[in-house]
């Protein structure tokens, strides 16, 4: 649902093509509120492991869920709370991103994440980052934009960003582990990894961060104007 004063953005795209890198800095430059849809998800999961029940019906499921909030810090950054808690820096472990992908299978959080979503619709603008944001919870988006790169290029980013964490990771098993990643996104029943429609498609390939944030304000700047 498009607001008539909030200019929204989404960014969809596969896993490791930059997304996230490019959404902070469109967001600074834009001064523009930025929401991480794989955050919330992430959330899901972590709710997940810590639940005793482990989502054993469609209640516990729904009274789980309903204990994740989204909050505006003074970044204009959305951060995830469960139980009150601010949660952000718990979410990035190999557990967390695996109970992701399993619960957000399921019907009723995907509901439940995309009335979150609907709800950051406010303010100046938005920059809706993820993978269904512009087919799903923004279709009518003001500007949709649909980022990838090529397999291997994304399997190298990967590989440097765990290495610098202290993961002992190899090229090989992040790039398999990337594979099927888009396997999944591409091909799951519920909101599937696709380009929106009337999305423009950036290869981050051989482009810099600041060189493909330059091209999506002029692409703003005609948008809005």
């Amino acid at each position: 649902m498009k607001s008539n004063s909030t200019y929204i953005i989404t960014i969809d795209g596969t896993s490791g093509s930059g997304k996230t890198t490019i959404s902070k800095l469109l967001a600074k430059k834009l001064n523009f509120t930025l929401l991480d849809s794989g955050k919330l998800y992430r959330s899901a999961g972590y709710a997940f492991l810590q639940s005793k029940n482990k989502f054993t019906d469609r209640r516990s499921v729904k009274e789980l869920v309903s204990k994740i909030d989204i909050r505006s810090n003074n970044d204009n950054e959305y951060e995830i709370f469960y139980e009150n808690k601010k949660i952000d820096h718990l979410l990035y472990s190999e557990k967390v991103g695996e109970s992701a992908s399993i619960v957000s299978k399921i019907p009723d959080i995907r509901q439940r994440m995309f009335k979150i979503q609907q709800s950051c619709v406010k303010g100046q603008g938005l920059i809706a980052n993820g993978r269904d944001m512009g087919t799903e919870v923004f279709p009518e988006a003001n500007l949709k934009l649909y980022i990838s790169a090529s397999l291997e290029i994304r399997a190298k980013r990967r590989l440097e960003e765990l290495r610098k964490k202290g993961d002992d990771v190899n090229y090989d098993s992040v790039y398999k582990s990337l594979k099927k990643r888009d396997e999944s996104d591409m091909n799951r029943t519920l909101s599937p990894l696709k380009v929106p429609d009337n999305a423009e498609i950036i290869d981050t390939s051989e482009l810099k961060p600041d060189a493909i944030v330059d091209k999506i304000l002029k692409m703003y700047t005609i948008t809005e104007n």
